[in-house]
């Protein structure tokens, strides 16, 4: 005869499996993405070590260029822009007191910088070159300097606005030669205007002829070619997601879904985007457009399993020039992109 206690002792064994087949693999999930922040935790603070130790006398940071064909063959030069681009990183670190001291050598940098209307050549003092002011890095570097406290000077602003072609987008360079200078009497660059949008963006102007020319490069997709100066596609959409989240642009949310969905086409197997900086810009976009899922672990992991044992990521092509075969590019920079893609994913 069977016991009359078979069945309730059946159900009570049946339903634990059944939580613990559930409840398991949900605490081995969240072990997983915890394991990963305590592991981006170390990985930001050894790159910030490593961005302190590369840091210049002058504050700033070297940029090295090269010929297309030899990358082993490279010169090293003084540059506004990767100076700008490393301390807008560095502004999502503010807990970190290496990152702090980082910052304000660099802030203090590129104020030594400033040309004439508070105006930013590309090259640095230490490089002397003559060369027009631009909208690049006029743009990102007052982006840089308006998230430390910085004011941005009207008359600066007043320069960037007047610098537009007859529909209303930034030409690159700044002065009554700029528009016989590439790219400014072709093809405009897309990544220098979402630049540009970003620097307004934190003010709070919106500039809808600007934000029509980006959307419509978002939305055909011709951002994937890359730009006149930028060849990666991820460069346009860091760039967009960055004056989107950053700068707070919100006219560029019509083709927000776009560029997410566009992003997670671009992953590759082995999780990350291409080189170690469009691996951080693939991150940082997801992060950006407000994605959460399997994708942006694996870019994490990409990330972790690509910084150097000194602390630094590779250097990588950030940009290109036009008309001469030179590839511009700095281990600063891709750095400071994958220390800002590890602290905003340790902070969601």
């Amino acid at each position: 005869m069977r016991s009359p206690y078979f069945r309730p002792c059946m159900g009570r064994r049946f339903w634990t499996a059944i939580v613990c087949l559930t409840v398991l693999p949900m605490f081995a999930c969240r072990s997983s993405v915890d394991e990963l922040r305590v592991q981006a935790s170390f990985a930001i603070q050894n790159g910030l070590d490593f961005l302190a130790a590369s840091q210049t006398p002058t504050g700033g940071f070297v940029t090295d260029v090269w010929e297309f064909d030899a990358p082993d063959e490279s010169m090293p030069i003084d540059v506004t822009f990767t100076a700008s681009q490393v301390l807008f990183s560095l502004s999502f670190c503010s807990e970190s007191a290496t990152a702090r001291g980082t910052s304000q050598r660099a802030v203090a940098y590129l104020l030594r910088q400033k040309r004439d209307l508070g105006l930013f050549n590309y090259y640095g003092t230490a490089t002397p070159r003559t060369i027009p002011p631009d909208v690049d890095d006029t743009s990102l570097a007052w982006s840089a300097l308006k998230r430390f406290g910085q004011s941005v000077p009207a008359e600066t602003l007043g320069a960037l606005r007047a610098n537009r072609n007859d529909a209303g987008v930034f030409n690159t360079w700044i002065g009554p030669t700029a528009k016989q200078l590439a790219p400014d009497n072709g093809e405009l660059d897309a990544v220098v205007n979402l630049n540009a949008l970003l620097l307004f963006g934190l003010g709070g102007e919106s500039l809808d002829s600007v934000c029509k020319f980006v959307l419509e490069r978002a939305e055909s997709e011709q951002f994937r070619k890359g730009s006149a100066y930028y060849e990666s596609p991820e460069a346009f959409t860091h760039a967009f997601s960055r004056a989107y989240a950053d700068g707070k642009v919100q006219c560029l949310g019509k083709s927000v879904a776009k560029i997410r969905d566009a992003t997670l086409s671009l992953q590759r197997p082995d999780g990350g985007w291409g080189d170690d900086l469009e691996t951080a810009s693939g991150v940082i976009t997801l992060l950006n457009l407000g994605y959460r899922g399997e994708a942006l672990e694996r870019g994490i992991r990409a990330i972790l399993t690509r910084q150097n044992a000194d602390g630094g990521w590779a250097r990588t092509t950030v940009y290109r020039g036009i008309g001469v075969p030179l590839r511009y590019g700095a281990r600063s920079v891709t750095t400071a992109a994958c220390v800002e893609a590890l602290t905003k994913y340790s902070k969601q």
